[in-house]
């Protein structure tokens, strides 16, 4: 609730706090193997991606280089 009031307030977040990357889902799923406890990995072209832990926006994040392209 404060964090969404200090937006609202314009007051700028410095993204210090990021999550670990993520892999952004494919519009058609992967197929899945029926006792399998794992998810398949995902294809060597799928965009990944972090997300700022104190105000929500998403990152694009280079997982060849493993940095967070943009801020």
């Amino acid at each position: 609730m404060v964090n969404k009031i200090l937006q609202l307030l314009s007051i700028r977040c410095s993204h210090k706090k990021i999550s670990q990357p993520f892999a952004a889902s494919a519009a058609v799923p992967m197929r899945r193997a029926v006792n399998a406890q794992w998810d398949a990995p995902a294809a060597a072209s799928a965009r990944h991606y972090v997300v700022c832990l104190d105000c929500g926006q998403k990152f694009e994040y280079d997982w060849s280089n493993m940095r967070v392209l943009t801020k």
